[in-house]
């Protein structure tokens, strides 16, 4: 039988080597007791698996960073939320490496085909989610256009109204917060990650953004005194640090696919421009109509001057689409 001296003598060598002749199942047993323990007592716990998982990353996250995510993934799945996370900076400050390496930290199966580079493709993931997995809205450089932005914040309030019970962890990949919708920014964030370097060629650093034990909501306030002037200096931020260059997905791919989501905004944007010019002409025939008391043939006869022709068929066919979307109640009436 061993000793008192040799049970604490080998305890102390199990603790240096790591190795136990506890069977496995009861060092995962002990350990479980030992987070049940923590939970009630409110704190924080994440289950052994995924902390194993985690340290086996390519990739270290800095520690304040990790803790954050953490109870980001605890509430995720203890309490049934989703997350919000925006990462922004100037093109070339490495927003796109550290949202890649978040979305790996918190979800295992994390790939390319989480990231979506277009509104629409982005609001059509979100129909096809599990629980628990992270998606990301990369705007490949395409806030620059006003009708971008104006595409982009009408998918953000489309996908805050769709996250609420699907205990997702989304981020926002952007150049700016200013650029985005107001309610994103003011009740929604969870988390802003400023990427940021002194010069074009220095990269690698974050301020980091959020609510903490102070009460104080940095994000919401960095939006009010910051957004006239774009400025990031007032509130100060809750911590700053640096992170590492490591890409967990295929740079090749990655360029690949951002440039097919671009130029799939792009034609979308053409068409759509297309299809409000063509509307703005329909309304023009029908008030020329309606209030100038032009004649079909008329307008045919004023346009063929003109140099651009519409046969009279064409513009009857214009006046009874606008008749039928001003007036849906006559028309069923005349059918009756």
């Amino acid at each position: 039988m061993e000793t008192e001296q040799e049970l604490d003598n080998k305890e102390e060598e199990e603790e240096e080597t790591g190795e136990s002749d506890k069977p496995e199942e009861r060092i995962v047993e002990e350990q479980e007791l030992i987070d049940d323990l923590e939970e009630k007592k409110g704190r924080v716990v994440i289950p052994q698996e995924e902390r194993i998982r985690v340290m086996k990353l390519s990739f270290k996250l800095p520690t304040k960073l990790k803790e954050l995510l953490d109870g980001f993934k605890w509430a995720m799945s203890k309490k049934k939320q989703s997350s919000v996370i925006i990462v922004d900076g100037r093109s070339g400050m490495g927003k796109t490496t550290l949202s890649f390496q978040i979305g790996k930290y918190m979800s295992e199966s994390f790939s390319l085909d989480y990231v979506h580079f277009t509104p629409e493709a982005f609001v059509d993931a979100l129909t096809r989610t599990k629980k628990g997995d992270t998606i990301i809205f990369d705007e490949a450089m395409l806030l620059s256009s006003r009708s971008a932005l104006s595409a982009i914040n009408r998918m953000i309030v489309i996908a805050m109204s769709m996250i609420r019970s699907k205990n997702l962890c989304i981020i926002f990949n952007v150049n700016s917060i200013f650029d985005l919708d107001r309610n994103l920014a003011l009740s929604r964030a969870d988390l802003l990650l400023h990427c940021y370097g002194d010069s074009l060629t220095d990269k690698g650093k974050f301020l980091a953004f959020f609510k903490g034990g102070d009460g104080r909501d940095r994000i919401k306030e960095l939006y009010i005194y910051g957004k006239k002037y774009y400025s990031y200096s007032s509130p100060k931020s809750n911590f700053n640090t640096t992170f590492t260059e490591h890409f967990v997905v295929s740079e090749e791919e990655y360029e690949k696919r951002k440039q097919i989501g671009v130029n799939k905004f792009l034609k979308g944007s053409k068409e759509e421009a297309g299809r409000k010019y063509i509307t703005q002409r329909d309304i023009v025939i029908y008030v020329l109509v309606r209030d100038f008391g032009l004649t079909i043939q008329d307008i045919a006869k004023r346009l063929e001057d003109a140099g651009f022709p519409m046969d009279a068929s064409q513009i009857s066919r214009v006046k009874a689409k606008i008749d039928k979307l001003l007036n849906p109640k006559e028309e069923e009436e005349d059918d009756f």
